[in-house]
């Protein structure tokens, strides 16, 4: 009997040893760019079992997922990437590679038919982002250098609506972070090669800054 005794005893012992504490993941908010996006799938494979993602927006966002570098940066940056920024056209323009200087007339309205730069003759079509968007900061300063968009330019919302519109619509042009060139559109120019950044509010500790190292580390 005393090895039975012994094993109940052994069992009571484990059954009243106290259970560790489930610990409770932190909610992460990220605002990712629409320039972006296509890196999405990486952050939710480098975030640590600690860490939820939750996709919010600028304003509640701790980390900011973008192309380029916001002007003024005034907190932490961290570099994951590099991205190319191209000019695209409809095929139907009839153009191969641009010039800058042709892209500034396309873009400004000052040629307002492909046939003037050698290509179809067919009304252009440009297509641009909302001022603030990080990808229009970029082709601002790369390309236009300050001059202004013609006023006839149609907006798109986001970087699958400008290659889907570019890709779609006769006599088109537009610009697109190279991740998003699907489809339909012919690369006219290469205008940039840009830093993709992970921007925090505050410096990062911990498990955040865990994730951030898994970014750079498999950019």
């Amino acid at each position: 009997m005393k090895p039975l005794l012994l094993f109940l005893s052994s069992v009571l012992l484990v059954s009243c040893a106290p259970s560790t504490p489930a610990v409770t993941p932190q909610l992460l908010n990220v605002y990712v760019t629409s320039a972006a996006y296509p890196r999405v799938s990486k952050l939710y494979t480098c975030a640590p079992p600690s860490i939820v993602i939750s996709l919010s927006d600028p304003a509640s966002a701790e980390l900011t997922l973008r192309l380029g570098e916001p002007i003024p940066l005034t907190t932490p940056a961290f570099q994951i990437g590099t991205e190319d920024i191209l000019i695209v056209t409809h095929p139907q323009a009839g153009v191969g590679s641009l010039t800058l200087d042709q892209v500034q007339q396309l873009f400004s309205g000052r040629v307002t038919n492909w046939k003037d730069v050698g290509g179809n003759d067919l009304p252009v079509q440009v297509w641009t982002f909302a001022s603030g968007e990080d990808v229009q900061q970029i082709f601002d300063r790369s390309v236009m250098g300050g001059q202004p968009v013609t006023s006839l330019a149609r907006l798109a919302v986001s970087s699958q609506a400008m290659s889907d519109w570019v890709g779609s619509t006769p006599g088109s042009i537009g610009y697109l972070p190279r991740r998003w060139k699907t489809g339909n559109t012919r690369e006219g120019l290469q205008a940039a090669s840009v830093p993709v950044l992970v921007v925090a509010r505050t410096e990062p500790q911990g498990s955040v800054r865990e994730l951030i190292n898994c970014l750079q580390a498999s950019k």
